[in-house]
């Protein structure tokens, strides 16, 4: 997980044949995180929301919640 550009709670990571980008924010009830997969600037899977069962996670564990589900749906063959 490296950090992406300048702003804060953006991460990106190399997995397999494809790009993940997590975005992560900070809202009133907490921390949320999306992704996004893409391979060669195609996008495969556009911005996801990532369910966060965790009360009050930190930015890493978000954005390491939303890594995996985007390693999960690579996984799956959804990428394929």
């Amino acid at each position: 997980m490296e950090p992406k550009g300048l702003d804060m709670g953006d991460y990106e990571e190399h997995y397999k044949d494809c790009d993940i980008e997590v975005a992560v924010e900070q809202v009133l009830t907490g921390v949320k995180a999306h992704f996004r997969v893409t391979r060669a600037g195609a996008v495969l899977k556009d911005w996801e929301l990532v369910h966060i069962d965790r009360f009050w996670p930190t930015e890493h564990a978000a954005a390491e919640a939303g890594f995996a589900a985007a390693r999960a749906w690579i996984d799956g063959g959804a990428a394929g």
